[in-house]
């Protein structure tokens, strides 16, 4: 459990330095700037993964039809759709109620995944997932400027979240993190670029935004997604789902560690609340200390 949770908090810790450096593509197309990132990681990814297939020597195992409709919801609704959410969203509402509405997903994947195997929800884990989103909304602050769009774009985006994790569950114990990583990237940039034809937005990026495209799609597509894939797979989406409060507690760090941002009490207080929520998820018994009543598969 270790490992997959030092895993699954440096991807989170990875994905929340991206709102250091998205301020820098706000006036960036959307869909051009994620067809860059995408394509970017898949190329990285797919050198690594056919390096590891050379020195294993093992033939890659056949993706079924089931799995490539998995790898395209996978990639739809929990890469291209979330991102597009997300930046939709904020052009409607408070980026911070954005943050804290998105926070609810260890909550909702809490309750989804036991729904899944028609087994009754963890009360240790719900209850966790609970703390650590009241964490994560002390952190991001809870906003004041809101729109209904914007909250409609918010649930959206919480749903990509959610999908992100869910969806790609079933696949790791067949084709592996790095492998559904890769795959899932390679079939984001098609996606993308429909977004770019139907738009008919896009650009050059300039040096700025370059180095951006560059961080997205280096440490916080290609290395973040393979170590959360990987504690996906080894602690399960559940506990795995309480480390994306992380990622407000870490764009905080990352901005006041380069000083575009200034970490307040309210901050700590969250980051502190966090820290107690995933100790409580965490926290491995024989037993739940409590369960939510349900029928048992």
């Amino acid at each position: 459990m270790l490992r997959g949770s030092v895993f699954a908090a440096s991807a989170m810790i990875m994905v929340g330095s991206s709102v250091a450096v998205m301020g820098v593509l706000r006036h960036f197309p959307v869909y051009a700037g994620q067809a860059l990132r995408f394509a970017l990681a898949a190329v990285l990814l797919l050198v690594v993964l056919r390096g590891q297939e050379r020195r294993t020597g093992k033939r890659p195992p056949r993706v079924t039809g089931p799995q490539w409709m998995r790898i395209v919801v996978l990639a739809a609704i929990g890469m291209v759709g979330f991102n597009v959410a997300i930046a939709a969203a904020e052009r409607h509402t408070d980026p911070a109620l954005v943050g804290v509405i998105v926070g609810c997903a260890p909550v909702v994947i809490a309750l989804i995944t036991p729904l899944l195997s028609r087994t009754p929800p963890s009360g240790r884990i719900l209850l966790a997932g609970l703390v650590v989103t009241a964490g994560a909304g002390l952190a991001q602050g809870f906003g004041s400027s809101t729109s209904v769009l914007g909250v409609i774009l918010s649930v959206g985006a919480l749903f990509g979240e959610v999908a992100f994790a869910l969806v790609a569950a079933p696949l790791l114990g067949t084709l592996g993190a790095l492998r559904v990583s890769t795959y899932a990237c390679l079939t984001a940039v098609p996606l993308c670029l429909i977004g770019v034809v139907v738009t008919g937005q896009y650009a050059v990026p300039d040096a700025g935004q370059l180095l951006a495209l560059l961080w997205l799609g280096v440490v916080v597509t290609a290395c973040a997604y393979v170590l959360w894939f990987t504690s996906v797979g080894s602690i399960g989406p559940e506990r795995a789902g309480l480390f994306t409060s992380l990622v407000p507690i870490s764009a905080v760090g990352v901005t006041a560690l380069i000083g575009t941002g200034e970490p307040t009490w309210g901050h700590a207080t969250g980051a502190i609340v966090v820290l107690l929520g995933l100790l409580v998820g965490l926290t491995t018994s024989k037993e739940p200390d409590f369960i939510v009543a349900g029928p048992r598969k």
